[in-house]
């Protein structure tokens, strides 16, 4: 049965595997209070401050995922001499991630994303955030940081939300050709248009309207979601790409088979944030665990489905995703 399968990889697999994630760090920072008037001066609401959170986003929210979910973490990427950046090297070794791979820019802003919000709505977001390309020094310094420790880890995942670490298309060949060398499952989330840099990868996993921008076809129905998903991947070059539409669930594309499709059960959504890595997240350390892909994606379906109904950025544990799998087993 499928969610015994799921479960014995979850309960048995997903801890020994070890996991280099490589891409843009972030902060998560909200600013919280009450609201309970308009003010005078504008016609806005007046947020009464009642504390600040911060939480890791971007790519180390995929590690923070991964972690949750029983694997052991490696991060990488780019930070500044900023607050921002020392908090989350800070906060990323406090939580058990190694942070060894993290490159500190002298002159570059940690990327901050700052949320005013209530206990139930989210008012206004503040992004600090420095989009230059990453200087040639930090990709030789991370190149040979993957080189020397590639051996150590079971996947590579990259997490681009196109603030600067992977500009360079050829630093992103060399990455995968490192992997690939070395029989390192080397698994994408990238908002970039420039797929062609994606070339054996395992697997790309685009949402539906990174799908759309990637390859200008603008998804409408299932016969232009097919157009879009095979254009992408012949042009990357990818083995497989994993799209994630919504509440219309996750679409498989492989070379030499028909679109599969996995419909998302409904749930109660709170907030979408994070969902994206939740899935990588767990496709990932699903196939690093011996799952097939199809698998993967099933138990994907049913993490993200978790981490929806929580607010903010979010991580699904790992008894959380036993105790889910556990409920389907039973609904048969």
């Amino acid at each position: 049965m499928i969610q015994d399968r799921l479960a014995e990889a979850v309960r048995t697999e997903f801890e020994k595997k070890r996991i280099l994630v490589l891409g843009d760090l972030m902060v998560d920072e909200y600013i919280l209070g009450k609201v309970g008037r308009i003010s005078p001066e504008a016609p806005v609401p007046v947020l009464n401050y009642k504390g600040t959170e911060r939480s890791a986003g971007g790519a180390s929210n995929v590690a923070l995922n991964m972690h949750a979910m029983g694997g052991r973490l490696f991060m990488a990427g780019v930070v500044g001499t900023d607050d921002g950046g020392i908090w989350l090297r800070e906060f990323l070794s406090a939580s058990d991630i190694d942070t060894e791979g993290i490159v500190v820019e002298e002159n570059r802003m940690t990327t901050l994303k700052t949320r005013f919000a209530t206990k139930v709505q989210q008012l206004l977001r503040v992004d600090r955030e420095d989009n230059r390309p990453i200087q040639a020094l930090t990709q030789t310094k991370i190149l040979g940081y993957i080189a020397q420790h590639i051996l150590e880890w079971d996947a590579v995942v990259l997490s681009d939300y196109c603030k600067g670490v992977f500009d360079n298309p050829d630093f992103v060949r060399r990455i995968i050709r490192i992997c690939n060398e070395n029989r390192v499952i080397v698994t994408i989330d990238s908002k970039s248009r420039n797929i062609d840099a994606f070339e054996n990868a395992d697997f790309v996993k685009p949402n539906n309207l990174e799908l759309e921008n990637a390859v200008n076809i603008k998804i409408c129905d299932l016969e232009s979601l097919d157009r879009a998903g095979k254009t992408y991947l012949e042009r990357s070059g990818a083995k497989s790409i994993i799209v994630t539409r919504g509440a219309e669930g996750i679409s498989i594309f492989e070379r030499g088979r028909e679109r599969a499709d996995y419909a998302s059960k409904a749930v109660q959504v709170f907030d979408v944030t994070g969902a994206g890595d939740t899935v990588i997240s767990t496709i990932t350390l699903g196939i690093a665990s011996g799952l097939s892909l199809d698998d993967a994606v099933v138990l994907a379906n049913i993490a993200a489905g978790v981490v929806i109904g929580k607010r903010g950025t979010a991580a699904v544990s790992k008894d959380e995703l036993l105790e889910r799998l556990r409920e389907r087993k039973h609904d048969k």
